[in-house]
């Protein structure tokens, strides 16, 4: 027995020191950036189950150890539930979700009202400090472990389809199940308590019944979670380099169009240069070569302060700097300010809902995304056609939508329409101007106020783009 306590607290602490000791802040995976609270509680229950191993081996010191006990298990237990509170939230957030419910019942206030509720009733009622142990278990272990297994069963789902996103479902999917199994084994099947159904289905009975302690089958899902941790941790390492790579590409491939955006109006401007200064001309003449550069100097000046943008997006301060912002507001600012633009095509705006939305952050970020979606819909739009345009509130979400009557975009092309420099009509297409970095400016912004953006082909035609921000409280 005292092997079997001293095994299955050293899966967990194993457990906990790896998933304390790999970097993985960097991670676009949010389970990866909340990891730590798993490596936390694995540490805390490895000392739960090695002060069970001391007490199992040294009865007499029982007395003096079970308050620690009850304090180290209910940390870690806090722990485990907050880790399965943000997996479950992360899991279930989108609205066609069946268990979307859960993610408005794991909000903070909500779910640890009831959970505090539950665990105080218990203790209240059966005021022993086993009995307290048996509560800390049946309330934050045994939800705490059913729900982060069923989170975690179904978060790979939730995540973008990214190359090392396949590979880590499957290491999502069995310790999933693994937990639903500890819920069950270590939230339920608890030591003897006075009360049901700990006075029934209890470690006692599990041994008598089935002739093997509970604990070794606990320190199988242990096992089990912490070699599928160890295999999801080598993946996100994996991501890092993977992440570097895709950096180095993009480097190359942005200081390539950049060199050959630049060099396209230059060009041009030196060859009107060179020709004008062959021989004299008239007023007239030199007045139209003027003109021609200004343009080409007006589109020097646009890329300049595009790619000054997204430096400016990528600064970590930006966030310290946000404010209040009413959504509405500056959605109709963008508006008023580009219906002349849509008035040259003959193209009206059909505003079907503008909700007052407040939401925390940059007004003139925020206006950017705004101006930069309609500016493209104009963009792409026939001439006499309606851009659809809309501002609601749902869920604790602003969600603009803007819908054109175009052409939309091939379906395999969709996802590298926020690419740098990608033009979805062929970027080096002269019918319509543009750079290819109005969307990836928009995305990073989105991204910056911890928002989505969503694009997609509207039936029988057109392109539809929603933008989802989270609404300040």
């Amino acid at each position: 027995m005292d092997i079997i306590f001293f095994i299955y607290g050293l899966s967990f602490f194993i457990l906990g020191v790896l998933v304390l000791f790999v970097r993985t802040k960097e991670s676009e995976i949010f389970f990866a950036r909340k990891i730590w609270l798993l490596g936390i509680f694995a540490i805390l229950h490895a000392f739960v189950e090695w002060v069970f191993l001391y007490i199992y081996i040294h009865p007499d010191y029982k007395s003096f150890l079970n308050p620690l006990k009850f304090i180290l298990l209910l940390l870690s237990y806090l722990f485990l539930f907050e880790f399965s509170r943000f997996i479950v939230r992360e899991s279930f957030k989108e609205e066609s979700s069946k268990l979307h419910f859960l993610h408005t019942l794991y909000a903070a206030p909500v779910i640890y009202i009831i959970s505090i509720s539950s665990l105080l009733t218990l203790i209240l009622i059966h005021p022993s400090l086993n009995d307290a142990i048996a509560a800390v278990r049946y309330t934050y272990g045994f939800f705490g472990s059913l729900f982060l297994g069923i989170g975690l069963y179904y978060y790979g789902e939730s995540l973008k389809k990214i190359e090392y996103v396949e590979r880590l479902k499957i290491y999502f999917k069995i310790p999933g199940i693994a937990f639903i199994c500890y819920a069950l084994l270590a939230g339920i099947a608890v030591s003897p308590t006075t009360y049901f159904p700990g006075n029934v289905i209890n470690t006692i009975w599990f041994f008598e019944t089935f002739g093997v302690p509970m604990q070794l089958f606990r320190a199988l899902c242990a096992f089990v979670i912490t070699i599928c941790s160890i295999k999801a941790l080598q993946i996100f390492s994996d991501e890092t380099h993977l992440k570097m790579m895709k950096s180095l590409r993009q480097v190359k491939r942005f200081s390539s169009d950049v060199s050959h955006e630049l060099k396209t109006p230059l060009t041009a401007m030196k060859g009107e240069i060179e020709v004008a200064l062959k021989e004299p001309r008239s007023c007239e003449e030199y007045q139209k070569i003027l003109y021609s550069n200004l343009e080409e100097v007006d589109t020097l000046q646009s890329i300049v302060k595009n790619l000054l943008m997204l430096t400016y997006i990528e600064k970590a301060s930006l966030k310290n700097k946000f404010t209040k912002q009413n959504l509405d507001d500056v959605v109709l600012k963008a508006i008023e300010d580009l219906m002349v633009v849509g008035a040259q095509k003959n193209i009206s705006f059909e505003i079907l809902e503008l909700e007052n939305v407040a939401i925390i952050g940059d007004e003139i970020l925020l206006k950017t995304v705004f101006s930069n979606l309609i500016e493209n819909a104009i963009k792409y739009s026939p001439y006499h056609s309606t851009l659809i345009i809309s501002l609601t509130h749902k869920n604790d979400k602003a969600i603009f939508c803007i819908e054109d009557e175009g052409n939309g975009i091939e379906e395999e092309k969709l996802k590298l329409v926020f690419d740098r420099f990608y033009r979805a009509d062929d970027s080096r297409s002269k019918h319509i101007k543009g750079f290819g970095l109005g969307l990836s400016i928009v995305q990073q912004i989105v991204e910056v106020h911890d928002g989505t953006i969503r694009v997609k082909n509207r039936k029988p035609y057109g392109l539809e783009v929603k933008v989802i921000l989270p609404v300040s409280e």
